[in-house]
């Protein structure tokens, strides 16, 4: 079922489980406004976009979102925006192999 620009905006989460780190919530609410504003013609947001998009964990003090929710809303909008793009241009990546969670940018060895 596609996703409407009504839905992005007033989308509610579950926390993330006891012990963990979610994503951060105000990044999630900033992209899913971006969201919303593509799908009222406002943004040019592209599936690219939506699918290599990166939040950071939550503070420490707090849980944040489920990544797994957000990420399964996330593969929602992906479909959604394919559909309105009318491109077979665009490649979804299976959906065990998705995720939104920013790699940390060094390694420990």
């Amino acid at each position: 079922m596609p996703v409407t620009a009504f839905e992005a905006r007033t989308r509610q989460f579950d926390r993330a489980p006891i012990g963990a780190r979610g994503y951060h919530e105000p990044a999630v609410d900033a992209f899913l406004e971006r969201v919303a504003a593509t799908l009222d013609g406002d943004d040019d947001l592209s599936v690219s976009d939506v699918h290599d998009v990166a939040f950071a964990k939550a503070p420490l003090s707090k849980r944040g979102y489920d990544p797994a929710a957000v990420d399964a809303f996330l593969r929602d909008v992906e479909g959604t925006l394919a559909g309105l793009s009318r491109s077979a241009d665009y490649y979804i990546a299976p959906a065990l192999e998705h995720t939104h969670t920013r790699k940390p940018l060094w390694r420990r060895r």
